[in-house]
């Protein structure tokens, strides 16, 4: 009976090991998901373009600079590029997404 139950033990014990193992790393990832980016599904992960309005005082009264991003294709690569706005507070408000078809407009926006 001991030897049952030892046997169950380090049988638990093995897996709990090989299960601590670290997972392969994907091969290629184009986006880490994370502020401005948008993920419809795996590997499907697209940049966020905002249009941005700049401020010279936090109360938001003084409007001193407002723009859009555009999306780029380049390649195989979709980037963002913001216009040069001056300092100040600034407000970014999504518009679309860029993606590989085009900006497109999530659904649930």
């Amino acid at each position: 009976m001991r030897n049952k139950v030892l046997g169950v033990v380090l049988a638990g014990l093995t897996m709990s090991v090989s299960l601590g193992a670290a997972a392969p790393a994907p091969a290629v990832q184009q986006y880490y998901p994370g502020p401005g980016i948008y993920c419809s599904g795996l590997d499907q992960c697209y940049p966020i373009a905002y249009s941005r309005q700049v401020f010279s005082d936090a109360e938001l009264t003084n409007l001193i600079g407002e723009g859009s991003d555009r999306c780029v294709a380049s390649g195989n690569q979709i980037y963002v590029t913001s216009p040069q706005l001056p300092a100040g507070f600034e407000v970014a408000t999504p518009m679309y997404v860029c993606s590989g078809f085009g900006p497109y407009l999530p659904p649930e926006w």
